[in-house]
């Protein structure tokens, strides 16, 4: 750990290590993550599946595009067996001045009568970061394949619906 002292006629400790000036975060960057985020998860709960989705951006690398058609075909699918009937924010943070996170919990069907405490939620991660000038809004870890070619995401969706059909298996019997 190294320390760094100035005497009142020096420059400033800041002037003298010439440390570039770090953007900080504001009522406005908090305003527009809460906004985008929360515009998203109302498209979703209004049923507006391609006008969410076509707010989402993607990343590989340093380039940023739209939500490949292939990608956006499973996340529609996703939204069509666990539609978004209500939400909440389970939790949210700055990571830096330039990525935020907000975790939602959705609730995608109402309990059987008789279970009370049957699971009808999921939650779902979105990232605001300020990228080229301006925000977007992606999915977290969307972007990141594993070993059998699918994204993470896409491997937990997957066992959802795997634990959904179990679960509508067992209830017929």
């Amino acid at each position: 750990m190294s320390s760094v002292f100035t005497s009142c006629k020096e420059k400033s400790a800041k002037e003298k290590l010439n440390l570039p000036e770090a953007p900080l975060i504001n009522h406005d960057d908090t305003v527009r993550v809460f906004s985008m985020s929360h515009d998203y998860m109302e498209a979703l709960k209004n049923n507006q599946i391609d006008s969410a989705l076509s707010m989402l951006v993607y990343y590989t690398g340093d380039t940023v595009m739209q939500m490949p058609a292939d990608i956006k075909a499973r996340l529609k699918q996703q939204y069509s067996l666990f539609p978004v009937k209500d939400y909440n924010i389970e939790t949210s943070y700055f990571e830096n001045q330039y990525t935020a996170q907000v975790t939602y919990k959705y609730r995608f069907m109402d309990p059987p009568a008789n279970e009370p405490n049957y699971p009808v939620t999921m939650n779902l991660t979105l990232l605001v970061n300020f990228y080229q000038g301006e925000y977007r809004l992606s999915l977290y870890n969307y972007g990141i394949a594993s070993n059998d070619g699918k994204t993470l995401m896409e491997r937990r969706v997957e066992k959802e619906v795997e634990k959904a059909e179990e679960k509508w298996e067992k209830d017929k019997e």
